[in-house]
């Protein structure tokens, strides 16, 4: 619990410019984390995205962007 309280005592928050929730406001804050990290773990089937902003679309914006992806897919996990 000493280490949660910890980081969120530094922690900041990043308000994205959006009236709702959707595909782009979905994509403008993955791109925001993508532009303040050095590697990407993305738990992805390697599937396209259900939308725009999907797993998809912030894998491939990360890879085009030179970062190093870590793809994870459990062996018996499956989409519900």
């Amino acid at each position: 619990m000493a280490d949660f309280d910890s980081l969120i005592a530094v922690a900041s928050v990043r308000t994205m410019p959006f009236a709702e929730s959707n595909g782009d406001a979905y994509m403008a804050a993955s791109e925001h984390l993508l532009s303040i990290v050095d590697k990407v773990v993305a738990v992805w089937d390697g599937g396209p995205s259900g939308g725009h902003g999907g797993t998809a679309d912030v894998v491939g914006a990360a890879r085009a962007r030179g970062l190093d992806v870590t793809v994870v897919w459990p062996e018996r996990a499956a989409r519900s």
